[in-house]
């Protein structure tokens, strides 16, 4: 199978999946939270993060539908940067991939829970992944929060704010590139290479892969030095 089919088929799962998991919940008196959510969550895109999850989980030899959980959490979290980012507070974007963006269509209110919804979301979906070592939860978990947040995309929004108020440096661009984009992907990366079983050699090439500095604001701590040895009971500390 070469690389685009096998993309279009991790595309084509990603959203079956995240439609799946949303389907069970039209019923609820909430329905217009869920119909905000799925506006943008399956207005469809190049799905990149979720591929790497698959890729990476599929090279370490385990089916890659095991990174599903991981998949559509890091997709999730990325939709709900896109609905804050196109806020009138924020970039005040009227269209998105050709359609009125969120807030357009729901009102602001709306709008801001749905993102709140989706962020708050992706931690139930993912810790749905079955994983070849249950113990590697907690650190695919932080992971996941740490590149999400004030760390990672969310640190990279904020850097990205305030250099509309100066002229940047090429460095200050890489660094918000490196949190506001990068970690997310660097998520991806590094959560489908613990889904896949991963060895810690491999955990270290998919952190380097994945491009993210978002650990820089920690102390210059670099990724690889975050990964304890020895066997999964604690392999990984907190902050990788």
């Amino acid at each position: 199978m070469n690389n685009e089919v096998r993309s279009r088929e991790y595309r084509e799962y990603i959203g079956d999946f995240l439609a799946s998991w949303y389907d069970r919940f039209h019923d609820l008196p909430q329905k217009q939270l869920f119909d905000a959510m799925e506006y943008s969550l399956l207005a469809g895109g190049k799905r990149l993060r979720p591929v790497f999850a698959f890729e990476f989980c599929r090279m370490c030899g385990r089916d890659w539908k095991a990174a599903a959980p991981f998949a559509a959490a890091v997709e999730m979290i990325h939709t709900y940067s896109l609905i804050h980012d196109d806020l009138p507070s924020m970039d005040n974007d009227d269209f998105r991939r050709g359609r009125p963006t969120n807030h357009k269509v729901y009102g602001e209110a709306i709008a801001i829970l749905a993102g709140d919804a989706l962020l708050t979301d992706a931690f139930a979906v993912a810790s749905t992944a079955q994983l070849p070592e249950p113990a590697d939860m907690a650190f695919a978990i932080s992971v996941l929060s740490e590149c999400a947040g004030s760390l990672g995309m969310v640190g990279g929004q904020v850097l990205d704010i305030l250099a509309e108020q100066r002229e940047c440096t090429e460095e200050d661009v890489l660094a918000i590139q490196d949190r506001k984009t990068g970690a997310l992907i660097n998520a991806a990366c590094v959560l489908g290479t613990v889904a896949g079983g991963g060895t810690e050699e491999q955990i270290h090439a998919a952190a380097a892969l994945g491009g993210s500095r978002c650990q820089a604001d920690s102390g210059g701590t670099d990724t690889h030095q975050r990964i304890k040895k020895g066997p999964h009971d604690g392999k990984y500390n907190s902050r990788w």
